[in-house]
Order: C-alpha cells, then sequence, then structure tokens
C-alpha cells in the first residue's frame, strides 16, 4: 500500500511509479492504530490499496488523519477517481469500506482473534489491541460501504468524527463488470483518489450521525 499526492489532471488510470510512500495496511478498526498521513482540510491524497484475499477480512489503507478533526466535527470526503493498478479502465470503480476510526473498543472472544493486520501498531501495544480490534463486518452502519451504495468518481460521503484526527480508512476496492451490481468478489488493488474537508461541530449543526453516503447522480457504466 502507499499514498501519493494526486497527480494533476487528466489523472492516469495506473499508479505513477516513484510517487508512493509504502505504508502499512490494516484489516481491524481500533483508535490505537497509529495514523500513516496527515491531511488539511481541502486536501488530496492518492490512497493505493491492496487486493483482498478470498476469505479474508478486507484490507484497508490508512488511518489518515485529517489536522485538526476533533469528536463531533464531521468529515466531507469527495471521490476523485477509482482505477486498477493494472491500468485497464473501469469507471464503475468503488471503494468497498470507508470510514473513521471507532470511538470505543470491546474485547474480542479468544476464537475471534486468528490472522490480523493492525497497521502501524508498536509490538508492545500489540496484544492488547488485537484483544479489541473490530472486525468491519461488526462496525455496521458506522462505516460506509458497497453494501449500501458504489462509491464511484463524483461521489461524496459524510463521516463522523469519533476520536483526534478522525483517522479516516478506505480499501477493499471493486471493478464490477459492465451489469453487475454486486461486490461480491474479493477487492482487487488499485488507488483512489480524495478530497477531503472539515466540518466543525458538524454532528450537532447537521445531525450526522453516521455515514452519509451520496453516489454520484450519473454514475458512469463501466
Amino acid at each position: 500500500m502507499t499514498l501519493s499526492p494526486v497527480p494533476p489532471a487528466p489523472a492516469a488510470p495506473f499508479t505513477l511509479e516513484g510517487r508512493g510512500r509504502p505504508v502499512p495496511g490494516h484489516d481491524r478498526w481500533h483508535p490505537a492504530i497509529p495514523a500513516v498521513a496527515e491531511v488539511i482540510t481541502g486536501g488530496t491524497v492518492r490512497m493505493e490499496c491492496a487486493a483482498r484475499e478470498p476469505g479474508e477480512d478486507a484490507v484497508l489503507c490508512g488511518p489518515l488523519v485529517v489536522v485538526g478533526a476533533e469528536p463531533g466535527d464531521v468529515i466531507v470526503v469527495d471521490v476523485l477517481g477509482v482505477g486498477r493498478a493494472d491500468g485497464v479502465y473501469c469507471a464503475s470503480g468503488h471503494p468497498g469500506l470507508i470510514g473513521c476510526a471507532p470511538r470505543s473498543v470491546r474485547a474480542m472472544p479468544e476464537g475471534d482473534r486468528g490472522r490480523m493486520l493492525l497497521g502501524g501498531v508498536h509490538p508492545a501495544a500489540r496484544a492488547r489491541v488485537a484483544a479489541e480490534a473490530v472486525r468491519s463486518a461488526d462496525r455496521g452502519r458506522e462505516i460506509g460501504g458497497c453494501a449500501i451504495a458504489p462509491l464511484t468518481a463524483g461521489s461524496r460521503i459524510l463521516l463522523p468524527v469519533h476520536v483526534h484526527g478522525a483517522k479516516l480508512s478506505v480499501g477493499d476496492l471493486h471493478f464490477p463488470l459492465r451489469g453487475a451490481p454486486d461486490c461480491g468478489a474479493s477487492g482487487l488493488p488499485g488507488w483512489i483518489d480524495l478530497r477531503i474537508n472539515l466540518t466543525r461541530r458538524g454532528v450537532e449543526r447537521f445531525r450526522v450521525t453516521g455515514p452519509m453516503l451520496m453516489p454520484d447522480p450519473s454514475p458512469r457504466i463501466a
């Protein structure tokens, strides 16, 4: 996984060699998973996401700290573009998951821990974080996903902030074949370009208590 600046328009449909910075991925959610980078309000970033192995949890790129974000704020995320790592064009590409770090965690049963990716968590804290980290499937509607709406280029997502810096993560990219509406297949490697803005006290002012997904009103066909 890598992070890099969004290339000038028109964006290339593939990773720009040498521009990205490798970062560890994660397949669990926990507020202690350290951020891989920061972005200021109005900033853009390209997040390059790994493939999802069949039968495994979705691998996410991030977390990304939004400078100045505090609990009760809302971040506004615009999807500028999504592309496959192999350069094959697919206008209907979209992330499988997007969300902010959770406010609280809970102890997992021993039998549920198994294999997990925890990003850049320090080895000394790994046992505690592993015991508390949450699977995407267990967060339900606390995060946005393609099971609710395919967030193709032109879509907007409003996400309430639960922890300092928001800690935004995204991943599990999907590239449906023409006419295929579902995201049943495992995610493929690729990139997603995002623009991020911060809205102070958005939860109170606009009553955004959960993810608000606004898909592109005129989505393009694959």
